[in-house]
């Protein structure tokens, strides 16, 4: 019995050092150490923190605070991200002379011709100055067309007519009516009213009558799921995935709306990508705010998700003020960008497929664990195929792409070829590229 006993001692205080007590059976006494446990962890940590801060606050303190942060660096995702040649604000790292010391060191001939393109681009911007119109108003709202998507006989097969399936459920139009209030040059028009034309003809009428962009709401399953927006006179057309919607009814403390047009602020759009979908954000409010109405709209792209908010500034003094949210807040993800107006039934208009729902956790690790074993069985059949096989593959890709364009043709939908951006599935299995 003494054995045992000094055997139980000595095994709780070697489980002391790990913080385990689970072979304590008496649930008094594995409390008790687990406390003392916790108090002498504690007091280290007090002391060793004290510690560094002492010797930080002497001699050299800043130097050796500045090494200790440096190589305790926290990884994010963001931090990690792999480099895209596309990010305007990327400094320079590569070896050699910068594009400014090259266009210095060109010949006479490059100097000739690098004339010619400035006075060809002075030319456009000329023709360009000249094409705006003068009495103009810088502050005046631009005129925005805001519609639904083409109904789908598959979520109403019961209705006939295709006006009858036109009329979008309850949630679609209360986030239409948001929208309205975002943008107070807005102006909604029900889908039934165009009689079955496409989206192709209907910015046609809208360029006709000096609108500045589209929006169409798409519509799935009786709620929002995607937004269109299409910038007039030609383009370009981004559809938008739609996700994360809370309307100005669901948000606490809410602020109540005026018809201020609103100051926007564009966030984290650094690649050539991201300041495109920037631009044609940026083209859906006036020049000039109005700041008198306090109002502030902010898209905040993170990760390639695009984060809509819109806020009120409360100004409690002249040197302190804080944020009331108005509404709507919802997220957008890019998934197809192209530069010209769109045509045909595509998923601008309502036609929408599988990938353009977003992964869930299993699908995204089944998925990742796929392009795993596709990588290491296209190495194995590139080292064992040579070029034959190589070209085998090329030649049978090409003929399954010549027979979905053919079929795409005869169902009467919109091809893909041209897109600027596509986005796709597996695009999220790598969570170190970004593209906006």
């Amino acid at each position: 019995m003494a054995g045992n006993a000094e055997a139980s001692s000595s095994g709780e205080t070697g489980k002391t050092t790990s913080g385990s007590f689970k072979h304590i059976g008496n649930k008094m006494k594995r409390t008790e150490l687990y406390r003392k446990y916790k108090a002498e962890k504690a007091k280290a940590k007090f002391a060793r923190r004290s510690a560094q801060a002492k010797e930080e606050r002497g001699e050299d303190g800043a130097a050796k605070k500045a090494a200790r942060l440096a190589a305790n660096k926290t990884r994010t995702i963001e931090n990690t991200r792999d480099f895209n040649p596309t990010i305007i604000n990327a400094p320079n790292t590569h070896e050699g002379p910068g594009s400014s010391n090259l266009k210095a060191g060109n010949s006479d001939d490059d100097d000739g011709s690098d004339a010619g393109e400035e006075q060809t681009m002075m030319q456009e911007e000329q023709e360009a100055a000249e094409e705006v119109d003068d009495d103009e108003d810088p502050s005046a709202p631009p005129a925005i067309l805001i519609t639904t998507s083409m109904p789908s006989s598959s979520t109403s097969p019961h209705l006939e007519s295709l006006n009858a399936r036109s009329h979008p459920a309850e949630k679609t139009r209360q986030f239409v009516y948001e929208l309205l209030s975002v943008f107070p040059g807005a102006e909604y028009r029900p889908r039934a009213k165009a009689q079955g034309v496409g989206l192709g003809k209907i910015c046609g009428w809208a360029r006709e009558r000096r609108f500045g962009a589209v929006l169409v709401v798409g519509e799935s399953r009786k709620e929002p799921f995607a937004l269109t927006l299409i910038q007039l006179p030609h383009g370009p057309t981004a559809f938008f995935r739609l996700t994360s919607i809370r309307t100005a009814d669901e948000i606490y403390g809410k602020a109540h709306p005026t018809p201020h047009t609103p100051e926007l602020i564009l966030n984290n759009f650094t690649t050539v990508l991201g300041h495109r979908v920037g631009t044609v954000l940026q083209s859906l409010f006036p020049k000039i705010p109005q700041l008198e109405g306090r109002q502030v709209v902010t898209c905040h792209n993170q990760r390639d998700y695009i984060f809509f908010r819109r806020h009120r500034y409360m100004f409690k003094s002249d040197s302190k003020t804080a944020l009331q949210e108005i509404g709507p807040r919802f997220t957008l993800k890019l998934h197809s960008l192209k530069e010209s107006l769109p045509k045909g039934a595509g998923v601008w208009d309502g036609k929408y497929t599988e990938e353009y729902a977003e992964l869930e956790p299993e699908e995204l690790e089944a998925l990742q664990a796929q392009n795993g074993d596709e990588e290491a069985a296209a190495a194995a059949a590139a080292g064992a195929g040579g070029e034959a096989g190589g070209e085998q593959k090329v030649a049978e890709a090409s003929a399954a792409s010549s027979s979905s364009s053919k079929k795409k043709r005869q169902h009467g939908e919109e091809e893909t070829v041209g897109l600027d951006f596509q986005w796709k599935p597996k695009m999220s299995v790598s969570r170190r590229n970004f593209y906006l």
